[in-house]
C-alpha cells in the first residue's frame, strides 16, 4: 500500500509519512465517521484507511530521532485517531483490549470478549509444542534440500513464485508448502515426511484461512510493519537460525528472538515486524491456522477463558 524501501533497502520515509497523510486524508473524503452506519463503514473500507493511518503514524513517532516536534506532531496524529477509532459501535468491546495505537487488532474485533494478546504462550498452545517437537524432522529436510547442488530452495521458490512486498527487496524469500489447501507436490516430494506431518494436524487442515511457507530471512532484511487478515493466528517455528540474537519479531509491543527449535505463537491481526541484524540467513515455517476461539471449523483446539 505505499513504497517503503528503495533497492538498496533504504527507508523512504517521505513516503511512509505521505501514505499516512492520505490514508487519513482519506478518511475525511469519505463517509468514514465513526458514528456511521456499519454496513456503509464496511463497505468503504473505513478500517483500513483508519488502522493504516494509525499504524504509519504510529511508526514514524517511534523512529523519529529524539522526542522531536515532528515525532510529537506524528504521536499526537495517531493518538487523536486511535481515540477516534475506537468510537465505532461496532468495536465497543474490542476497544476495551485495545492499550494503545500498538494493541489494535482485528480478532479482538471478530471474537468479541475473547481472550486476546499479541504472543501467545507456546506450550498453551498444541500446535506450538508440536511444532518443536518436529523441529528435528523439517530441519533434516531441508539441511537436505539446502545441500543439493544447484540452489534448489531457490528453484523451488521460481516453480511456485509467491511475493508478498513487505520487505526489503530480495530479504524475505517464500517458499509454498501448503496454501489455501493447495500443496506443492514438488517440494512435497522432496520433503515427504514434513508435509505428511502437516496434514496430521486440525488446526491447519480444517480451516479456510491455512498456509503453511518456509520463509528464509537473509540478512540485513526488514519487514515494515503490517496487519495481518483474520480470523488465524500465526506461528513461526525456527527451523534454521544460526545467530540467536540477531533476529527478531515484534508484534504490538512485544519482542520475541528467533531461537532454533523454538516456535512463536502470536496473533498477526496485530501491527508486527520483523528485523534481521545478523550475517546468516534464517529459515522458518510460516503456519496460519485456526483461531481457537473459532466455532466455524473443527479444528479441535479450545478456546481459553482468560
Amino acid at each position: 500500500m505505499f513504497a517503503w524501501f528503495r533497492s538498496s533497502g533504504e527507508i523512504l520515509r517521505a513516503n511512509v509519512a505521505s501514505a499516512a497523510e492520505l490514508f487519513e486524508r482519506s478518511i475525511f473524503a469519505s463517509p468514514c465517521q465513526p458514528e456511521n452506519e456499519f454496513e456503509v463503514w464496511h463497505e468503504n473500507a473505513c478500517d483500513i484507511r483508519w488502522t493504516h493511518a494509525i499504524l504509519l503514524y504510529h511508526w514514524l513517532s517511534q523512529t523519529e530521532p529524539g522526542w522531536s516536534p515532528t515525532a510529537q506532531l506524528y504521536a499526537r496524529k495517531s493518538e487523536d485517531l486511535f481515540q477516534g477509532i475506537k468510537r465505532v459501535k461496532r468495536y465497543s468491546v474490542a476497544a476495551e483490549v485495545w492499550k494503545s495505537p500498538a494493541h489494535i487488532n482485528f480478532n479482538s474485533i471478530i471474537f468479541a470478549g475473547k481472550p486476546s494478546r499479541p504472543v501467545w504462550n507456546t506450550q498453551e498452545v498444541p500446535l506450538g509444542r508440536w511444532l518443536e517437537e518436529m523441529h528435528p524432522i523439517f530441519k533434516a529436510e531441508l539441511d537436505a534440500i539446502l545441500e543439493e547442488p544447484g540452489d534448489v530452495f531457490g528453484q523451488l521458490m521460481q516453480l511456485d513464485p509467491s511475493r508478498e512486498h513487505l520487505a526489503t527487496p530480495g530479504g524475505w524469500d517464500t517458499l509454498r508448502i501448503v496454501r489455501y489447501h493447495h500443496w506443492y507436490d514438488i517440494f512435497c516430494q522432496l520433503a515427504p515426511e514434513t508435509c505428511e506431518l502437516i496434514k496430521t494436524r486440525p488446526e491447519i487442515n480444517e480451516c479456510k484461512f491455512m498456509n503453511v511457507n518456509y520463509v528464509r530471512l537473509n540478512p540485513g532484511t526488514h519487514l515494515k510493519p503490517h496487519y495481518g487478515n483474520g480470523p488465524r493466528l500465526s506461528a513461526h517455528l525456527s527451523v534454521k537460525a544460526p545467530e540467536p540474537m540477531k533476529a527478531a519479531l515484534t508484534v504490538a509491543d512485544q519482542r520475541r528472538l528467533w531461537v532454533e527449535g523454538e516456535a512463536i505463537v502470536f496473533d498477526d491481526t496485530y501491527p508486527h515486524m520483523v528485523s534481521h541484524w545478523g550475517e546468516q540467513p534464517r529459515y522458518v515455517i510460516l503456519v496460519w491456522f485456526c483461531h481457537p476461539c473459532d466455532g466455524g471449523n473443527p479444528h479441535n483446539q479450545t478456546c481459553p477463558s482468560e
